[in-house]
């Protein structure tokens, strides 16, 4: 899954996110240390590589810097996770979301209203 993250890579998502600018393996792995996260280097530069190969994060020379937004990258999580999980059935996300248990009126005019701006 292209955007499955573990718990680090998603730390290094944030951090861009947050900072929204360019940042070297070196400035990664002081804000890890600084967090109390110690690590080497390698490490670090093997989580930076693997989502550049994932197509996360692009790299230009030795600076980093995210793919995509975090609206961006929800959305297509979202959609991953629709596609794989459910068929890319709303309904059956709904379904499993819902526990099979029936909605209140109230949450289906809501669900219902916000459906109907979709189309």
């Amino acid at each position: 899954m292209k955007f499955n993250l573990s718990k680090t890579e998603l730390e290094i998502m944030n951090l861009l996110w947050n900072k929204k600018q360019w940042l070297s393996g070196a400035e990664f792995w002081e804000y890890f240390n600084n967090r109390g996260k110690s690590s080497k280097r390698q490490t670090i530069n093997t989580y930076l590589t693997r989502m550049v190969d994932k197509g996360i994060l692009v790299k230009n020379d030795k600076l980093y810097m995210y793919a995509y937004t975090k609206e961006e990258f929800d959305r297509f999580k979202a959609k991953e996770i629709l596609d794989t999980m459910y068929e890319g059935s709303f309904k059956k996300f709904v379904t499993a979301l819902s526990g099979n248990d029936k909605i209140t009126s109230e949450e289906a005019i809501e669900l219902k209203e916000y459906l109907d701006k979709l189309e």
